[in-house]
């Protein structure tokens, strides 16, 4: 009775326990989703801000270099107007005369001696040339030929419109500076033509190249950068991402300049010219607004944290009030239940207490049943939990190849026109996907074992292993480098006689290795595998520079679930390798040394001399012509096999299902048909029963995904039963199979 009231209590104080926990969960999802939301709202209104500043100030930007190009351009209409100018070019052949009225007329625009512009609101040329009616420069007097710098002044024949670009020329130091290249054409006043054009080269104005206390701004023109407030480097770096991301950087990308964020937005200053495109560039920063960021939403984290600690204490306080009615009434029941007890042991007799005892002991027995059963279907679950984490290990390693492949095919087509190429690629899916449908096939040794022992089949290592380097291909060389690491991989390769094992079951266990060795050497390094004959057992050897083992880690690393990657790693990698290693009768040495690297060592017995020849698989050609109906609720699986089928010059029906399938029958006559299993309405196997009562001497095929799981004996009215994915040599196997069986 104590330990009842013991108990009552206790049943109280987790009923206040509870209470509380529930409110306080209600507390912290309700600030969480508070939270959420006001940090959400305060990092778009800074976003907005920052948009609003960087807009502002860049256009700004833009706008002193309109106005400038404005005037600079009227000042060169004005000029392409001079009479002296136009009557010195429509005189042919007399570049003396019109250079000579040139630097005359121009004698306001053109800059000083010394090169400087005395006047910023009165921009100065410093120099100009003249093209004629086809474009072509007319040289100064004095040269022989055109500089190589002036080759950039050359227009396509002059048309009506002013031209606007830029131009690198070499300076006094031996260096290049950037000019912005204004082309006018001047027009016959007799017949409106174009007779030529003045080009004139003004320097980069400070809103071009503007460096102020927030916004810099410079100039992108040929695929370089040309602002000098950056270090070389800087500059290189932007220059590299604005031509891998040109689209991106007029709508604004984000860069990081000497390791701090900013905004970059490039705009056209020279749209619709005929000269290269040059884009007016501006660097906002961004690191004030980053911090202002952190700082509102440490403000709100704090803000969050009080409502949950007064939260925390209010809770406290109205649970302690809920549950004084509960804990009242728990006393009372138990002080009724007290009283109670004590009156029916005062009744209780011997016999009373033999039948409690009896009634005890049935209910320990049947406790004691579901308990036995409840550990049973645990360890079961526990069993098939370890199962699907193998067989999820080896499917991705299968998809590794194919996904990597066929994204080659993919995003690479003129790979498609390398036919030798292409075909080694399928080729290598192919054979992934049959290491795919391997593994499933193991599934029937957990769901059914089967009793008879496995044929081995003759398997020669060195195919195998370059088999192996090229399905890991992705992981170890495209995955590496993308990551930025540099695998090699090393053949040494001895022609060694064939081995009797499981091919895929081999192959599985070099894809485990490589990938245990990449992941070992996530800074690069060197992959080896060997093989050699010693004695009457073949060796297979896969080494790696990685990290190695320390002493504890290489006792332990091939038991199951050991694993030293974390999360990434299921611990079943090495332990698959060494069961498979045991399967086929062979041993595993493993030698590490902690920062050289580690090599796996596999000694297989070779083939016995009368178990040498290959048996050759029964591919039936294909027979003759037949009428088929195919019935498939998959409509991926059921083009498929219509393909197969009539390039084998079969005559196909299609079927979507068991009820059409079989109203298809009825209607017509088919010399064979084939079906899958499960589907909606009437499934395979019933539509087959109900072929056979109506034609008992049609063949039948079943095809079912579940063909590992069952037997042909289960559906006594097919002739075969098939296991998906069927492949060609298969399907034709089946096919010649039910046709012998019903002739």
């Amino acid at each position: 009775m104590k330990t009842r009231s013991l108990a009552d209590r206790f049943a109280a104080i987790n009923f206040r326990v509870k209470l509380m926990g529930a409110m306080t969960l209600v507390i912290l999802v309700v600030t969480a989703l508070v939270l959420f939301a006001a940090q959400r709202r305060a990092e778009s209104e800074v976003q907005a801000n920052l948009q609003r500043e960087f807009q502002t100030e860049f256009n700004t930007l833009l706008g002193v270099q309109k106005t400038r190009l404005a005037t600079i351009s009227g000042r060169c209409r004005s000029l392409a107007r001079s009479v002296r100018i136009r009557a010195a070019l429509e005189e042919n052949n007399a570049p003396d005369l019109l250079y000579a009225n040139a630097d005359i007329e121009l004698r306001d625009i053109l800059a000083d001696k010394t090169g400087a512009e005395t006047d910023a609101h009165q921009p100065r040329a410093k120099f100009y040339r003249f093209l004629d009616a086809g474009g072509a420069l007319i040289p100064k007097p004095g040269t022989q030929s055109a500089q190589p710098w002036e080759a950039q002044l050359v227009l396509p024949p002059a048309s009506l419109e002013q031209q606007v670009g830029y131009a690198e020329i070499p300076g006094p130091d031996g260096g290049s500076s950037l000019c912005e290249i204004i082309v006018t054409p001047i027009i016959a006043t007799d017949t409106g033509e174009v007779i030529g054009a003045i080009v004139l080269g003004f320097g980069v104005g400070e809103s071009e190249l503007h460096s102020g206390a927030q916004i810099r701004s410079g100039l992108w023109f040929r695929d370089q950068l040309h602002l000098p407030s950056l270090s070389a480097a800087s500059r290189a770096a932007l220059n590299a991402a604005i031509i891998k991301a040109p689209a991106a950087a007029q709508t604004g990308l984000n860069v990081e300049v000497d390791g701090t964020p900013n905004l970059l937005f490039a705009q056209r200053l020279n749209p619709g010219s005929r000269f290269p495109a040059a884009y007016q560039v501006g660097l906002y920063p961004l690191g004030e607004a980053l911090a202002q960021q952190r700082y509102v939403r440490w403000q709100i984290l704090g803000v969050g944290a009080l409502v949950v600690l007064c939260g925390l204490i209010a809770s406290h306080f109205v649970a302690g009030g809920l549950s004084a009615p509960v804990e009242k009434l728990e006393v009372v029941s138990a002080e009724n239940v007290v009283q109670r007890e004590r009156a029916e042991a005062a009744l209780e007799e011997t016999n009373e207490e033999l039948r409690a005892r009896n009634l005890e002991l049935q209910t320990a027995l049947t406790e004691l049943k579901a308990a036995q059963q409840h550990v049973i279907q645990q360890e079961r679950l526990r069993a098939l939990g370890e199962m699907a984490s193998g067989i999820a290990h080896d499917f991705n390693n299968a998809l590794v190849p194919i996904l990597g492949f066929c994204e080659l095919l993919l995003l690479s087509p003129k790979v498609l026109a390398d036919k030798e190429k292409a075909a080694r690629y399928l080729e290598t899916i192919q054979t992934a996907a049959k290491d795919a449908a391997s593994v499933v096939a193991r599934l029937r040794e957990f769901y059914r074992p089967d009793k008879s022992d496995r044929d081995f089949a003759p398997v020669h290592l060195k195919r195998l292993a370059e088999q192996a380097i090229t399905l890991t291909k992705p992981r170890w060389k495209d995955q590496a480098q993308a990551a930025g690491a540099t695998i090699q991989v090393a053949l040494e390769l001895e022609s060694v006689p064939a081995v009797s094992g499981e091919e895929s079951a081999l192959r599985e266990v070099l894809t485990n290795l490589i990938f245990n060795a990449v992941d070992a050497m996530p800074k690069g390094g060197t992959i080896t595998l060997r093989t050699r004959c010693t004695g009457d057992c073949a060796v297979l050897e896969v080494s790696d520079t990685g990290s190695g083992m320390t002493e504890d880690v290489r006792r332990r690393c091939l038991e199951p679930f050991f694993s030293t990657k974390g999360e990434r790693g299921t611990g079943l990698g090495l332990s698959m390798v060494f069961g498979i290693v045991q399967r086929h009768s062979g041993s595993l040495d493993l030698r590490s040394e902690l920062g050289k690297g580690t090599t796996f060592s596999i000694t297989l017995p070779l083939q016995e001399a009368a178990n040498a020849t290959t048996a050759t698989a029964s591919s039936h050609a294909p027979i003759r012509p037949l009428r088929m109906l195919v019935v498939e609720d998959e409509a991926p699986v059921r083009d498929t096999l219509s393909a197969i089928l009539t390039a084998d010059g079969h005559e196909v029906t299609l079927a979507n299902d068991g009820l059409a399938g079989l109203q298809q029958f009825n209607d017509g006559t088919f010399d064979l048909v084939l079906s899958d299993k499960a589907m909606p309405g009437m499934s395979g196997d019933q539509m087959a029963t109900a072929i056979k009562r109506v034609s008992p001497g049609t063949p039948i095929i079943l095809l079912t995904g579940f063909g590992l799981f069952h037997d042909k004996s289960e559906f006594p009215s097919v002739d075969v039963l098939a296991s998906k994915p069927v492949r060609i040599p298969m399907l034709r196997d089946a096919i010649a199979t039910a046709m012998q069986a019903a002739a």
